[in-house]
């Protein structure tokens, strides 16, 4: 098992070797019978604005068990093909023909297109296992099923309000750096600025966050953490891209950073805010997606969520 899957227990299955964001998404099912999606705010030329709005998606009882059946058949097919390196033999080890003919049919199997013209293959994503319906439902294109997180009505959670004070950042980022009557701007150039920032937004809802807490040391090191908030669990890292290069090499950074966190108990929920001001993270969706969902090791886990400001 990488350090990017986890084995979790849902719905009276074992699904092992998972994507975070998959384990996630299952867990939240089994329990609310929703899932959780953020998509891009655009505005209204069509340009991505830079932030990022979060979403409940209510499933119905039949899409709850098609999801679930989707993730037993995808499981299926990724052990075969660990075990065979072979895709014939992987689509042929699906138990059920009708995820068999909907992986061999999705874009061409293997000749997928992007809109630059260059051919992809995606075959076995789990894209593939769910259904032309489905994927449009957890990709962002019914918008009329979705529920703005906080418009749900009721008090928020805590971890709902920490994400919402932390979606400020990049607006109030542009206000300190715009500032009226000719004032001396506020600019935010290091990651220590973006620590003061973020510091100062969670502040206002929560009075006990902490600054600059150690984990527990684990063979002779340890690792600080930017900042606590104690009395709901909720850790928060802070990052600033100075360039190209480090977008490149800032996930790595932080794929490192989450297996430390195990060894800090408190940790249920971590929050990674990184300051892109260049824009040098090439794709921003597609970043996060990566790196979002649950980690597990041993007896602790924890989710990870990452937003990106500019």
């Amino acid at each position: 098992m990488s350090v990017d899957e986890v084995s979790i227990e849902a719905f009276g299955h074992l699904f092992k070797n998972i994507l975070p964001e998959f384990a996630e998404n299952l867990r939240a099912l089994e329990t609310e019978g929703a899932i959780y999606a953020d998509f891009a705010d655009y505005d209204s030329s069509g340009k991505h604005i830079g932030t990022f709005s979060r979403y409940r998606i209510k499933f119905t009882p039949a899409e709850i068990f098609e999801f679930v059946e989707a993730h037993l058949a995808h499981q299926e097919f990724a052990e075969a093909l660990t075990l065979t390196g072979d895709f014939t033999a992987a689509v042929l080890a699906i138990s059920k023909e009708k995820y068999r003919r909907r992986v061999t049919e999705y874009s061409n199997y293997g000749n997928g297109r992007l809109a630059t013209g260059k051919i992809v293959d995606i075959r076995g994503c789990f894209a593939s296992f769910v259904g032309p319906d489905m994927e449009a439902l957890i990709c962002g294109a019914i918008p009329e099923r979705y529920e703005a997180v906080p418009e749900l009505g009721g008090t928020a959670n805590q971890n709902e309000l920490a994400l919402n004070a932390l979606k400020s950042i990049p607006v109030a980022v542009r206000r300190l750096r715009e500032r009226a009557n000719g004032r001396t701007a506020f600019a935010v150039e290091n990651e220590y600025d973006v620590q003061d920032l973020t510091e100062t937004v969670l502040r206002g809802i929560f009075s006990d966050v902490v600054r600059e807490e150690w984990t527990p040391k684990v063979a002779g090191g340890a690792k600080r953490i930017d900042l606590v908030v104690r009395s709901v669990g909720i850790v928060v890292e802070c990052k600033y891209v100075r360039d190209r290069k480090h977008a490149r090499s800032i996930a790595d950074e932080l794929r490192i950073d989450f297996e430390s966190y195990h060894e800090y108990r408190p940790c249920r929920q971590l929050y990674v805010y990184i300051h892109d001001p260049g824009a040098f993270i090439a794709d921003p969706e597609a970043f996060c997606r990566d790196l979002n969902g649950i980690r597990k090791k041993k007896d602790h886990e924890f989710s990870v969520l990452v937003l990106i400001g500019s």
